[in-house]
């Protein structure tokens, strides 16, 4: 009786000491207003994300990737049997569902089908810098590729296995803006990503970071055979009006090294590029990637005023000079 008297005045006591607490501290009026209580608030936030992930949610409900996908991923990954069922819980009438049609007699690649010395067999319609009359236009072996994310976001795992993955499919990986890594250079193609870090090949000048020719040249002619195309990008829905950081816990030495930085800082990207400031000089920029490298030269941007693209598309049909592709950011955000 003894023991229990103890255990529940000590418990007693640490609740008077929160709530002393909770009522003092000024830093949140929840838990001023309701002390001891408002701490449940926040615990069934935590809790709230799992339970209607596990219990309420169905399998294709949640976004970006639904139980069903996840558990698809996870199979695979491990070896697992990951065949559907003819029964499906997918919304076949659902716009935007992607089909496979069938066909009578469908075709059968060879065992060496990705061939890169045979234009034959390449899916992907478009030879990107043609009509740019790049001197060295690349033609995707594939219409599903890798899109950009960078080394630092992901793991070094994670972009090995993509590159090699890349490889051995015959698609690209693009690097994302945080620089060209090792694990990039593993024998898939990769298209560079130059964002406004201009990390890989740029340099920082009184706080800001500025394109630097000299180390773009070396990237880009002599760090990598495999580099197929750039990518200039402009903006991107998961940083709507600002630009990315990428925090100092994160910024290892290897890290800061590929992207030209100090290390152990917190490193920010910038909404805007110092390269260029309106059209005009953005055609200039690409221009000169191009005659640089040879390379095809494209940008990645979400829509939004459309002012900068009517000038773009009147720049680009009367003087033939401007990106050889775009990449349209959705929007949804991501990172």
């Amino acid at each position: 009786m003894n023991t229990l008297l103890l255990i529940a005045s000590i418990a007693v006591g640490m609740l008077v000491i929160l709530f002393i607490r909770d009522f003092t501290q000024k830093k949140n009026s929840v838990i001023r207003n309701f002390p001891v209580m408002g701490h449940f608030r926040y615990i069934l936030i935590k809790l709230g994300a799992p339970i209607r992930q596990y219990l309420i949610a169905s399998n294709r409900e949640e976004l970006p990737f639904n139980r069903s996908q996840r558990n698809w991923i996870d199979k695979s990954a491990n070896g697992d049997n990951n065949y559907e069922g003819f029964g499906t819980d997918k919304d076949l009438y659902n716009p935007g569902h992607v089909f496979i049609n069938p066909k009578m007699f469908p075709y059968v690649p060879e065992d060496d089908h990705i061939n890169r010395t045979d234009p034959s067999f390449i899916p992907c319609a478009k030879v990107i810098g043609k009509e740019r009359n790049r001197k060295r236009p690349f033609r995707p072996y594939s219409v599903v590729n890798i899109s950009a994310m960078s080394y630092g976001s992901l793991s070094a795992n994670a972009h090995t296995a993509l590159n090699k993955g890349a490889a051995l499919v015959g698609c690209y990986h693009n690097t994302g803006e945080g620089g060209l890594s090792p694990y990039h250079q593993l024998g898939g193609d990769v298209v560079f990503h130059i964002g406004t870090g201009y990390y890989g090949c740029g340099v920082t000048k009184n706080g800001k970071r500025y394109f630097d020719i000299e180390a773009f040249r070396e990237l880009a002619l002599n760090k990598y055979d495999n580099i197929r195309a750039i990518e200039v990008k402009l903006s991107q829905g998961a940083k709507p009006g600002k630009g990315g950081v990428l925090p100092a816990s994160k910024n290892t030495k290897e890290i800061a090294a590929i992207r030209g930085v100090e290390a152990h800082t917190d490193v920010l990207s910038p909404n805007h590029h110092t390269a260029f400031s309106n059209v005009r000089e953005m055609v200039d920029f690409i221009e000169m990637l191009a005659e640089e490298t040879g390379l095809p030269v494209g940008i990645k941007s979400a829509v939004g005023d459309l002012g900068g693209w009517e000038e773009f598309e009147d720049i680009m049909s009367k003087e033939i000079r401007g990106p050889a592709f775009f990449t349209i950011d959705g929007g949804e955000g991501g990172s």
